[in-house]
């Protein structure tokens, strides 16, 4: 970090210079006794200015340049994206501080900081996230969702539960305050594109977007369903981008949407949850057939050049390690997580460390 260039050393120096230049003068109109009278009280004039000049830094520190945290082109990212060794998420009990000192390369975190207040992450703690311990950068993106509508979200109204808008859907049951939602409806989207301006002011990477699979809520509506998430998506990428041309945006779940062209190339990278575990119960490996249907669509996202990230949520330490290295044969990121995303993910490199 670059500091001013002002100094109590220069300013004593300058002011030094200074009275050396009078004492000269001095002697050249005075006799020897005065000039030497005269130097004296330059003299003490000039230790009584340099005193100040002290008090004065001591009072008045210099001004810190503000430091230049990179920002990615969309090219940069995806190449960074490349190179992750280690990422994860944290919704809950996020500490700023204590998140920033890690190791890991890519972090995503609810923006919402405190649920109770409503503060959202800063500018200033956006980008204390940014920069790793070893001054090397990091990767940082806010949690979106998408396709649902939460209860604890700032836009959200009581009265809703009486008299819904006519864009939300039934509650989820699988999920307490979580709403399906009409994501076609222009009222929604507004919501949505709120959210993401706040996003976008808060200097975050990218977004991590969830429940982009929310076609799979209303299989009886009329609507082109995954070609109306196809379109959200691509509008968020292009109302992000007109402020930041590098803007990321990762999607979660949703295989489908990647057999389209169109959808992969607005999107960074692909997350998938619970590939190789879940379905049946934590822990509980899935079927062949299950692992096979996502890895057709994951499979066209990597050979399209997609980075592919996956969350395993186990908690038995013998199973992590396993999982982590068999998720990394197949050229996925792993982050082993546990269910309520309210720890700091793990860093070490045998994943196991929780």
């Amino acid at each position: 970090m670059q500091r001013s260039s002002w100094s109590s050393h220069s300013f004593v120096s300058s002011l030094t210079r200074s009275a050396s230049a009078n004492a000269v003068a001095i002697l050249g109109v005075f006799n020897l006794r005065r000039a030497r009278e005269t130097i004296g009280l330059v003299w003490m004039r000039d230790l009584w200015l340099s005193a100040l000049s002290v008090v004065l830094v001591c009072s008045f520190p210099p001004f810190a340049a503000s430091s230049q945290i990179e920002t990615f082109t969309r090219s940069d990212a995806q190449k960074f994206l490349r190179t992750i060794s280690t990422w994860g998420c944290q919704y809950q009990n996020i500490d700023i501080e204590k998140l920033a000192a890690t190791s890991l390369d890519l972090v995503v975190i609810d923006p919402v900081l405190d649920g109770g207040t409503g503060r959202r992450a800063s500018r200033a703690e956006v980008d204390q996230l940014k920069t790793k311990p070893d001054g090397n950068r990091r990767m940082v993106l806010a949690y979106l969702a998408i396709g649902a509508a939460e209860e604890y979200r700032a836009y959200w109204k009581p009265e809703w539960l009486i008299s819904p808008p006519r864009w939300l859907g039934e509650a989820n049951p699988a999920w307490p305050l979580s709403h399906a939602v009409r994501y076609w409806d222009p009222e929604w989207q507004k919501i949505v594109t709120d959210g993401l301006q706040q996003i976008v002011d808060a200097g975050f990477d990218g977004v991590f977007l969830d429940r982009v699979d929310a076609f799979h809520d209303w299989r009886d509506a009329e609507q082109p369903l995954q070609a109306e998430m196809t379109k959200l998506v691509a509008e968020i990428a292009e109302t992000s981008r007109k402020s930041v041309p590098g803007f990321v945006l990762i999607s979660q779940n949703a295989e489908p949407l990647l057999s389209n062209s169109a959808f992969r190339g607005v999107i960074d990278a692909v997350s998938k949850e619970s590939l190789l575990t879940g379905l049946q119960g934590e822990g509980v490996l899935n079927t062949v057939e299950q692992i096979a249907w996502s890895m057709s669509f994951l499979s066209q996202a990597q050979n399209a050049g997609l980075v592919v990230l996956a969350i395993e949520y186990v908690s038995a330490p013998n199973q992590q390690s396993p999982i982590a290295r068999r998720l990394q044969s197949m050229r996925f990121k792993p982050f082993i997580a546990n269910r309520l995303l309210d720890v700091i993910p793990p860093t070490d490199s045998r994943l196991t460390d929780r």
